[in-house]
């Protein structure tokens, strides 16, 4: 998860000028012979991108590249690094490139294995309705699942990125989404409910289902902290994730370690997609994707 938001400190942000600039390459009858790679991808994940740093689309490859999937990786923001350190640049991309982009990949038969599209941190305005209008535009029996990885903010650092996409994300993709993945934070935003009574079990259900598009079966609420059971002296709390469906829902506990790096909750994410590939139900998902959190600090 990365925090694009607010605050100057020696930062500067662009946005690509041209679109389809003049050809510098010369076009072949099929340049996929020129590909190492020829499979279609299976998965596609749009998300921030770093040259160095531990988040967004950064996090989602190396649990891709662990289980082996096949993952094209769009970038919705290109940063040097986290903008949490005090020189930080980044290169915002404009709506009409993912449009674009998404065409091309189309085009190229990048996607004809495609069974996932994760989307994470979206950096402006129009974002997301490009990528909603292109999964939108096949016939419904033949689109990709969605899974939508808010990634707005949390309760620690607030909002990652404008706070005006809440609308955008509620009206263009969740609509579109088989799964939502939202911390507590994103969870109240997107409700509309007040934060603060997001501890108990029935709140955070009736706020799950409360972004529910109609192709929505799951929502999985993470970094949830419920009343605390009684824990052995010495021993960390509980920290859960809450499967939520139209009909039932699953409390799923860890121990919380308490954790200040970021990139968790993005890999999860990717860990849950990666699972999904794979035809596990969504509990047995959860808890695998938990299980490659934990990994990362043991």
């Amino acid at each position: 998860m990365t925090n694009v938001a607010g605050g100057e400190n020696h930062r500067s942000s662009r946005v690509f000028e041209h679109i389809g600039e003049a050809r510098r390459a010369v076009q072949v009858t099929d340049a996929r012979e020129l590909e190492l790679e020829r499979r279609p991808a299976q998965l596609l994940a749009l998300g921030s991108q770093l040259a160095h740093g531990s988040v967004g689309l950064n996090a989602a490859e190396r649990v891709f590249a662990a289980r082996g999937v096949r993952a094209i990786r769009i970038p919705t923001i290109l940063l040097s690094v986290m903008p949490h350190y005090a020189s930080a640049h980044d290169v915002r991309v404009p709506p009409a490139w993912l449009s674009s982009a998404l065409g091309d990949l189309e085009a190229a038969d990048a996607l004809g294995d495609l069974t996932w599209v994760m989307t994470g941190y979206f950096a402006t305005p129009g974002q997301p309705a490009a990528v909603a209008s292109w999964l939108a535009a096949p016939p419904l029996t033949s689109r990709p699942a969605l899974l939508v990885d808010p990634t707005l903010g949390d309760t620690e650092l607030g909002f990652y990125t404008d706070p005006g996409l809440v609308e955008e994300l509620r009206a263009e993709l969740l609509p579109l989404a088989t799964g939502i993945a939202p911390n507590t934070f994103e969870l109240a935003h997107l409700s509309g409910r007040p934060l603060s009574g997001l501890t108990s079990r029935a709140a955070i259900e009736e706020a799950a289902r409360s972004i529910m598009g109609p192709r929505t079966e799951w929502v999985v609420v993470t970094g949830v902290r419920l009343d605390r059971r009684k824990v052995a002296p010495g021993q960390p709390a509980d920290i859960c994730e809450i499967v939520v469906t139209p009909t039932w829902s699953s409390v799923h506990r860890q121990p919380d370690r308490n954790i200040a790096a970021k990139g968790l909750g993005d890999t999860f994410a990717a860990a849950l997609a990666t699972a999904l590939l794979d035809r596990y139900g969504i509990g047995e998902a959860v808890e695998f994707a938990a299980a490659e959190v934990r990994a990362l600090h043991t």
